[in-house]
Parts: C-alpha cells; sequence; structure tokens
C-alpha cells in the first residue's frame, strides 16, 4: 500500500486538533492483508476503518457512508471525506458530508484543502 507521506501529515494534524479519523474503504483487507493495520503506522491513528472486506457495502453505495459516520459518532456535516474517484466523492457529498476529490499530481494541495474544511491548520 502507498500511504502518502501528506495523507500521514494531514491525519496528524487532524488527530492533534481533536478530530476523530476513519478510513473507509472498498477492499483494504482484502486486498493487502489485514496485517497491513500493524505495519502502517498511521492507519493505527484510525478512530475506526470500515472496510467492504467485511461489510459487503462499497463505495459510493450510501450505506457505507453512513456505517463510517455512525462509527464515528458524528453527523455526516460534520466530516470530510477524501478520495481520488469522482463517483465516491459525489457519493459522499450525496450522504451529506463535505469532500475533496484527492488530486495525485497535488497531494498537498488535497489534503490542505480537506483541513481548511475542518477548520485545521497544517
Amino acid at each position: 500500500a502507498v500511504i502518502r507521506p501528506e495523507a500521514v501529515a494531514a491525519i496528524e494534524a487532524a488527530k492533534a486538533a481533536g478530530c476523530r479519523v476513519a478510513i473507509l474503504s472498498n477492499e483494504l483487507d482484502l486486498f493487502y492483508g489485514r496485517e497491513l493495520r500493524s505495519r502502517v503506522a498511521v492507519l493505527r491513528h484510525a478512530d475506526c476503518i470500515v472496510d467492504a472486506t467485511y461489510t459487503g457495502i462499497l463505495k459510493p453505495d450510501p450505506r457505507a457512508y453512513a456505517l463510517c459516520v455512525e462509527q464515528l459518532g458524528l453527523p455526516a456535516a460534520a466530516c470530510v471525506f477524501v478520495d481520488d474517484q469522482r463517483r465516491n466523492v459525489e457519493g459522499a457529498i450525496g450522504a451529506g458530508m463535505r469532500a475533496v476529490r484527492f488530486d495525485i499530481a497535488r497531494p498537498a494541495e488535497s489534503f490542505r484543502r480537506a483541513l481548511d474544511l475542518l477548520g485545521v491548520s497544517p
């Protein structure tokens, strides 16, 4: 799995500001194996990981986002979703979240926009 340093920095900044962090994945454990969670330190920062490997619900199904916010214990409007797939970003917006489409050519800018939506300084 490729975990971008900009993602790590953004997650650490969000956590330091008191934000809850979730991973919403279509097939994290199926694709990479559950042991990835212990090998990649940033995944341990997640308050919850909602993985379709177990739920059987893939993004952009609205139920995937609903499960995520339920596990976070937050209203959807309090959440900021980041993804590189337009359909997943649109799904998050449809579920009531704020969202940023991740630009692989400008990762720092994408995560800065997400932190701005949370009111967090990098």
